[in-house]
C-alpha cells in the first residue's frame, strides 16, 4: 500500500519524516500559498494505479504527481 501526504487547503504540513513532532508549520505570510493547496487523486477502472496531482494555491510553485497501486 502506498500512502501520500495531500496538500492541505488550511494548515500546512512539513513533508513527511521531517518535523519533530505533527502539527501545522509557521510559515511567512509570503511564503503561504506557495504551501497551501489541492489534491486530486484520478482514478481509472480496470487499471491498477492511481494518479495523484498536488497544485499549490501559488501559480510559481511547483506541482509534484505521483502514481501508486490501489
Amino acid at each position: 500500500m502506498t500512502f501520500h501526504t495531500a496538500m492541505s487547503t488550511a494548515f500546512p504540513q512539513p513533508a513527511p519524516g521531517t518535523a519533530p513532532s505533527p502539527g501545522p508549520m509557521k510559515v511567512p505570510a509570503e511564503k503561504l500559498r506557495s504551501v497551501l493547496g489541492i489534491t486530486e487523486v484520478h482514478f481509472t477502472a480496470k487499471q491498477h494505479q492511481l494518479a495523484i496531482v498536488d497544485s499549490p494555491l501559488s501559480e510559481g510553485a511547483a506541482i509534484s504527481s505521483s502514481t501508486g497501486p490501489v
